[in-house]
């Protein structure tokens, strides 16, 4: 492991620093070369909200997707390398390309696999990442100065609902080029900063991840040649949802998460209330929500990507705001 030797003459910062640069290079010219192993984009085909069948990602079929599993690795191989391993870590690195290979295999299957088998292998791993947090880091919880600490039974089941909510919400959200990919990581630099101390090495995991993501959206903003597919948005999200528990704040998932959730969740609260309680609401309102900006309003794709990543830059400064105020 290279960090056993760097660690000897340089900080955990530095050697952070210089892993994110080398990963940066890496996943560049990886995202220049054709990927001859990865699939091309086949569309999704929706129906609208006057029952005609349209494709909403008609730009993007045909382009090279699936490339997460590309940049997914990389940041792995990287956190293994650069990153001071404890047990607990290296289990999470585990979870993750369990949870990006899942999405990889589903990018690359002809036939896209059965919502209900990919939501029981996301509860699986999802128990499993709550129930190692917990043995490893207890259920203390913390929210805006209040502390208190948390019955296991109920921590396990909202840090389970929380990690299948953040996969969930970041999948649906990655239609857009530079949307998905933009908002992760400005939110991943605010748990960095606002979160510096209680996160430790994950602090330093989420600014690998950062820079392997930046270098893929130098190919993936508009118009984008390279698309993350499953692989990338699933492992995204569920790293999102172990850096909220890491904080000790778990809570804070709900605002430095607020564009995801309102983008892809509000869509996974529409279908499930239409399909298990036959109850409509936004019916007017085209799923995920930067479809309807899109496809309703007429708004540009990149206006719309940007206008994302804005109101998440708006969103991590508030809640540093918040953080300082209470």
């Amino acid at each position: 492991m290279l960090y056993s030797l760097l660690s000897k003459g340089l900080s955990n910062s530095l050697i952070a620093g210089i892993a994110a640069a080398i990963l940066f290079i890496a996943n560049y010219f990886f995202m220049k070369k054709p990927f001859g192993f990865l699939p091309s984009d086949r569309g999704k085909i929706i129906t609208n909200v006057d029952g005609k069948k349209v494709d909403i990602n008609g730009k993007s079929a045909g382009k090279t997707t699936g490339v997460g599993v590309v940049f997914v690795s990389l940041f792995l191989i990287g956190s293994l390398l650069f990153l001071p391993l404890s047990l607990e870590l290296f289990l999470n690195i585990v979870l993750i390309f369990l949870m990006m290979l899942i999405g990889y295999l589903d990018d690359i299957a002809k036939t896209p696999w059965n919502e209900y088998v990919k939501g029981a292998l996301d509860l699986v791993i999802a128990l499993a990442a709550v129930m190692l947090f917990i043995y490893f880091n207890g259920t203390e919880v913390s929210f805006f100065g209040l502390s208190f600490h948390m019955p296991v039974v109920l921590y396990a089941i909202l840090g389970v609902v929380l990690i299948w909510a953040s996969i969930n919400v970041t999948n649906c959200s990655d239609g857009v080029d530079g949307l998905c990919g933009g908002v992760s990581s400005v939110e991943m630099i605010a748990f960095m900063i606002l979160f510096h101390q209680e996160l430790g090495s994950y602090r330093y995991m989420a600014a690998l991840f950062v820079a392997v993501i930046l270098a893929y959206l130098r190919f993936n903003w508009y118009p984008s040649t390279v698309l993350m597919g499953d692989a990338g948005s699933r492992a995204i999200g569920f790293f999102l949802a172990l850096l909220s528990m890491h904080t000790g704040h778990p809570f804070i998932f709900l605002l430095l998460s607020l564009v995801f959730i309102l983008d892809g969740g509000l869509g996974l609260v529409k279908v499930s209330l239409k399909r298990f309680l036959k109850i409509s609401i936004f019916e007017h309102v085209q799923m995920p929500l930067h479809d309807h900006f899109i496809k309703q309003k007429k708004i540009d794709r990149p206006k719309v990507s940007a206008g994302y990543i804005a109101a998440e830059l708006v969103i991590a400064i508030l809640t540093g705001i918040l953080f300082i105020i209470f």
